[in-house]
């Protein structure tokens, strides 16, 4: 009973044999997965996988869901795809398309900051203004948050500071334990509206500060993920990911954790029903 909870079917390393994918996912054990969108290209991939899907009989609720989100991921800002002269209408694309997607769409995200790469420092007050907007979108929406903040985590947390009353869960790729600490200050433990996920890069040998974070996330806020095609686990290391391999990223957690795999499967599927609201 497996869930990759964040993954990229619709990007093109693994859009192509997206079928296939799914397959090997539902062998493995899985029994639900979601699309992230991060950019126009990927938007009308991941609407024909998830419509795709609900006509699959064996793609379904039944045996294994296929959700998305809609979102922006910051690098947007970057290349052009987002401009202060066209934020707005874009804004507006995605309540549409989520308008259009209800039964398929189960959060607004990839959205956040990320200052990584060089030129993207310079894009800082766009990506502010489209995390905003989008953050404001969930909101409106009734949505949950995916986040992605890379780098300038502080540049993202005082943005978030205004959406405490939202569920968030943040899309993992370099949290430390200072950093979950940061959230829980800020006030999301309370609620109990905060998940934190955690990608195959928890199983790397130089990645004992992503291992001290796990340490601190309580089992009741946990989820895993692939981030397929990207951060294959080390069992896998060096081919490219696919949502399959969430099984190596459960089995080294629950070795982590010192808990049963069973527990730790259990644990996610009620975090992933209780997060998309599922009955």
């Amino acid at each position: 009973m497996l869930y990759d909870a964040h993954t990229h079917l619709n990007g093109e390393e693994l859009y192509p044999q997206r079928e296939q994918h799914l397959a090997q996912f539902i062998e493995a054990g899985g029994v639900g997965l979601i699309n992230s969108w991060a950019s126009n290209d990927y938007n009308l991939k991941w609407i024909e996988i998830a419509q795709s899907a609900l006509s699959v009989k064996r793609w379904t609720w039944d045996v294994c869901f296929v959700k998305a989100t809609i979102g922006y991921h910051p690098d947007v800002c970057l290349h052009g795809e987002i401009s202060e002269e066209n934020i707005q209408k874009k804004i507006a694309e995605l309540k549409s398309t989520y308008e259009s997607n209800k039964d398929v769409v189960v959060a607004v995200g990839e959205c956040g900051i990320d200052t990584y790469y060089p030129g993207t420092e310079e894009t800082l007050p766009l990506q502010k203004t489209l995390f905003t907007l989008q953050c404001d979108l969930a909101k409106e929406l009734g949505l949950p948050l995916m986040i992605h903040i890379r780098k300038d985590f502080e540049a993202g947390l005082e943005i978030l500071k205004n959406y405490r009353d939202m569920t968030i869960h943040f899309h993992c790729r370099s949290f430390g334990p200072k950093e979950v600490e940061r959230l829980r200050v800020e006030g999301w433990e309370l609620n109990r509206k905060l998940f934190i996920w955690f990608c195959g890069n928890i199983t790397y040998k130089n990645a004992q500060n992503l291992r001290d974070a796990l340490a601190k996330v309580p089992l009741d806020q946990l989820l895993l993920e692939t981030d397929a095609p990207w951060l294959s686990p080390q069992a896998v290391r060096g081919t490219t990911n696919t949502p399959a391999n969430v099984k190596y990223i459960y089995e080294f957690v629950a070795q982590e954790l010192n808990i049963q795999i069973n527990e730790l499967e259990q644990a996610i599927d009620q975090n992933i029903k209780t997060l998309y609201k599922i009955t």
